[in-house]
């Protein structure tokens, strides 16, 4: 069973936080992890999200205390349960590091969270309701790994409160009624879960899905809002993709003629929605739902069709461009120019996979999970230098091959014309002979 405990912390973020990291009681640092942000510099990370957005002052962050009875949890499992509980509430949008003490007989986590979003510098409250939810989301993690549930007299009483205070908000509140009739409606017009996503950008809302739960950035609210939470057991992520999706989907985007796929593609007319902005901007997401309450969105959407000679033609003309693209940038005369510029390309791209191949191999010794993200960010980062490489190769490879096409050609041309003009010769020479002849008979 595990035991939640609420502390406001006004003052001395850094003392709180160097407490709760202290190594005698993490097994030397082992049992602390971190969300948003990196352990060894939590405190200055967290200062940089106020400073950003100048939001020194005031509550500083929270300090959540979960204990669990010592015999029926490791500490290690303790450390990812307190992770999954942090992840739920808060991972996406604040900072928040976790450190599981051992130095008493029930082990326990002490959750220390940033009070500012580092996402769009929004506070978080610890409301009555967010309290209520804390206790439900971390009663259901501990039916989830099997842990028991307290049960006495006032721990029922408490129980029943929290969910009539998360019952009574969500039904009593005009905001989420707005929220379920508009994710209500887009269920109803989309026809594919990505078009459900879609519908729901047009209206300010951004989708985030974790575990078979979404939880949805509303216009509305700073906090996330978990659907299945609010609403009930219909808007979990199987039961929402089964209330749009139905049998004849398939048929609707493409159909079968002549033994030939053609494609449907929707076509989007109207203003477009920047995704990230979305994401990270609760006043993007409230000028993203005046558009819709105004009628600019969502764009109207048409369907056009596309054949596989279609695709085939768009790509044949990239590859053109970028063949024209890079003759004319390096201003290339010859084939063996463009042999030249193969090799540099290539003695470029060698020592750029031979490094990926060491991080690679860094990657799978790596234990450390923040290591492990931090080599992979690289490891992207490489790829995508490589693979613009191995274009502009592959682009010379192209170059190359046309130019020795270009030379046969105009070498069979060439013989061709000399073959030509052997002939005319020949039989101009004969009709000459033959002239002379009837000159020579007459005379």
């Amino acid at each position: 069973m595990a035991i939640t405990k609420y502390k406001v912390i006004k003052k001395n973020l850094d003392a709180v936080i160097n407490y709760v990291m202290n190594g005698e009681k993490t097994e030397n640092g082992i049992l602390v992890s971190a969300i948003n942000c990196m352990p060894q510099t939590a405190y200055s990370q967290m200062m940089l999200t106020k400073k950003s957005f100048h939001k020194e002052g005031g509550r500083l962050g929270y300090h959540i205390i979960q204990s669990f009875n010592g015999n029926e949890i490791s500490p290690d499992k303790c450390n990812k349960i307190g992770i999954e509980l942090a992840q739920q509430l808060w991972g996406d949008k604040y900072q928040v590091i976790i450190c599981t003490h051992t130095n008493k007989k029930n082990v326990h986590n002490h959750i220390v969270l940033n009070s500012v979003s580092f996402i769009d510098g929004s506070k978080y409250h610890n409301s009555n309701v967010e309290i209520a939810l804390l206790r439900e989301t971390n009663d259901d993690i501990c039916r989830k790994h099997g842990l028991s549930i307290i049960k006495s007299t006032k721990a029922t009483t408490v129980s029943d409160i929290s969910k009539s205070r998360i019952a009574n908000y969500n039904r009593n509140s005009g905001k989420m009624e707005l929220i379920k009739a508009d994710i209500d409606e887009a269920i109803k017009e989309a026809t594919k879960y990505q078009e459900f996503i879609d519908l729901l950008a047009f209206k300010g809302y951004y989708i985030k899905k974790s575990n078979g739960s979404i939880s949805v950035s509303t216009p509305y609210y700073n906090r996330n809002i978990r659907l299945a939470r609010a609403f009930g057991e219909d808007y979990i992520f199987d039961n929402i993709k089964t209330r749009i999706y139905q049998p004849t989907l398939y048929d609707r985007y493409l159909k079968r003629t002549n033994n030939e796929k053609v494609y449907k593609v929707r076509i989007y007319d109207g203003i477009k929605i920047n995704q990230e902005k979305l994401k990270t901007s609760s006043f993007y997401r409230l000028y993203v739902h005046y558009l819709y309450l105004l009628g600019k969105l969502p764009p109207k959407i048409h369907y056009e069709e596309r054949t596989k000679e279609y695709y085939k033609e768009i790509d044949r003309f990239n590859k053109l461009a970028d063949e024209m693209n890079l003759i004319c940038t390096y201003n290339l005369e010859s084939k063996q120019d463009v042999q030249n510029l193969r090799m540099k390309y290539i003695e470029e791209v060698t020592p750029l996979k031979a490094e990926r191949g060491k991080l690679r191999q860094l990657y799978k010794k790596a234990t450390n999970e923040a290591d492990k993200t931090i080599i992979q960010a690289k490891i992207d980062i490489l790829t995508e230098d490589i693979n613009k490489i191995n274009s502009k190769i592959q682009t010379c490879k192209r170059i190359i091959t046309k130019a020795e096409k270009g030379e046969k050609e105009t070498i069979l041309i060439n013989n061709r014309v000399s073959e030509n003009q052997l002939n005319s010769e020949h039989e101009n020479s004969l009709n000459k002979h033959k002239n002379k002849n009837k000159q020579e008979l007459i005379s």
